[in-house]
């Protein structure tokens, strides 16, 4: 065990060098003496980037090797710089080198490609912090946020043609789902995958049923979670857009429920994500009788989440049980 912690402290010596190695593109505006100290470790690694002074400038995220192209990386940028001169919502800001590129190419060491993209800072609290019983305001926030989103990607014709992949039942679930299968969760009985198995494919058959329209499909954050806002002063800040991709617009409500979708809060906090909605958009009835299974999809794609991302930051602090719980959840969906 001994060795394979100073194996890991090793490794991620070793990334974070790797980083260091992006920081000269930015000392035309952070200085010369500029750092990078790690932050976080989820599905990237983060790190907060201090001027010469010692001053919070800059978040710098290095993408997982092969999750994303370097063409999916620009696309990315591209509607955060549109949504920022779009819209009121508050943003990282992507900063762009002294050589005028948003993405940094980088080896890990490995063999691998990491690509290195710099964000400005902003100061606030995350969400997830708060006490569930505190967030329905929030919420109402989120939702709010959400209906600018979608609003602008149905305004903005470029927003169908950018590369970035698809969150349908088939990359979430399907035989290609991007976070693996949530059949290999340690821990499920015999029953229980029974169980999830009829989710899984009642999820299916409901996605088919409601289909893929201009109305309720399109670009989306899809990770509007907890982790991903700040709080500061009564607003709300949206810090992460790395999983931003196609999929359908209630999906985001889903993603806002990460994690705590079988607390008993869940129905409040969805009632205040739909009254923050309806104040910059508007769903059908049929939109808002999908929540159930968007819910169910997401919380079986956190379910593969958590299994094939076992040494990250986020998974090592959460509480056993995530797999019974994803059971408990889908028994009550397919009542």
């Amino acid at each position: 065990m001994e060795d394979e912690l100073t194996d890991q402290r090793a490794k991620e010596r070793d990334i974070s060098r790797i980083a260091g190695q992006i920081l000269p593109y930015y000392e035309h505006v952070y200085g010369a003496g500029c750092t990078a100290e790690k932050l976080y470790f989820s599905e990237n690694r983060t790190y907060l980037v201090r001027d010469s002074g010692g001053a919070a400038r800059a978040v710098l995220r290095l993408s997982r090797p092969r999750y994303h192209t370097r063409e999916e990386l620009e696309a990315e940028v591209t509607w955060l710089c549109r949504l920022r001169a779009d819209t009121g919502l508050i943003l990282r800001e992507p900063v762009a080198g002294a050589d005028g590129a948003y993405i940094h190419t980088v080896s890990d060491g490995e063999g691998d490609v990491a690509y290195g993209t710099m964000f400005s800072y902003l100061t606030g609290a995350p969400l997830e912090n708060l006490p569930l019983s505190g967030q329905c305001p929030w919420f109402v926030k989120i939702g709010e946020a959400a209906a600018v989103l979608h609003n602008h990607v149905r305004c903005w014709a470029e927003s169908r043609r950018l590369p970035r992949f698809h969150w349908d039942y088939e990359s979430v679930l399907g035989a290609h789902a991007v976070w693996g299968d949530w059949r290999a969760a340690p821990g499920l009985t015999q029953s229980d995958r029974l169980v999830l198995e009829r989710a899984d494919g009642r999820i299916r058959d409901e996605l088919a049923a409601y289909g893929v329209t201009e109305e309720n499909y399109g670009l989306i954050h899809s990770d509007l979670r907890g982790a991903n806002l700040l709080t500061e002063n009564g607003a709300l800040k949206i810090i992460d857009f790395d999983d931003c991709g196609y999929g359908w617009f209630v999906q985001d409500l889903a993603g806002s429920l990460s994690f705590v979708e079988t607390d008993s809060m869940a129905p409040r906090l969805i009632e205040a994500w739909l009254a923050g909605y309806r104040k910059a958009g508007a769903l059908r009835q049929q939109d808002i009788g999908m929540i159930p299974t968007f819910v169910m999809m997401r919380r079986l794609q956190l379910t593969a989440w958590v299994t094939s991302r076992s040494g990250s930051d986020a998974v090592r602090g959460m509480a056993g049980g995530f797999a019974a719980g994803t059971v408990e959840l889908a028994e009550r969906y397919l009542e």
